[in-house]
């Protein structure tokens, strides 16, 4: 499947001299217009969220200050899934389930390496969505 960048996105001129922070940047925002008119699906500043029945699945974007121009650019996605009924919880209702940070290099992304981004947390809510209440997940 190949996708197209939003018409003036630094995407779709990357050369060894666009800043990291631009492509960073950049990633975030085509996520979020991926994820506009998905269900369950909100942005916040460098979040995304899906909300499920008893749980909330934050996505959060992070980048390294060893980025560098035409060579590097970390794009972490750390997830985290909170519940929604908080009492009773460790935590403020923060769950641990144990998903890795997931690291990918976007210094020259392309349509196959944007919807490996898009599978790792399609496959995230599959995993939590099999979870039929919150003690199917652990909570410490």
């Amino acid at each position: 499947m190949e996708l197209k960048w939003e018409e003036n996105s630094v995407l779709n001129k990357i050369s060894k001299y666009t800043s990291p922070k631009e492509i960073f940047d950049a990633v975030y925002m085509e996520l979020l217009r991926y994820y506009s008119d998905k269900a369950g699906f909100k942005p916040t500043k460098r979040k995304l969220k899906w909300t499920g029945t008893n749980v909330i699945c934050e996505f959060a974007f992070w980048s390294s200050r060893s980025n560098m121009a035409g060579e590097y650019v970390a794009f972490e996605i750390v997830t985290s899934v909170y519940a929604k009924d908080k009492t009773d919880m460790e935590k403020k209702g923060l769950l641990y389930i144990h998903i890795r940070p997931k690291r990918y290099d976007v210094h020259d992304i392309d349509s196959d390496k944007f919807l490996e981004i898009t599978d790792f947390i399609g496959q995230t809510v599959e995993y939590i969505k099999k979870r039929k209440h919150c003690r199917g997940l652990k909570n410490i």
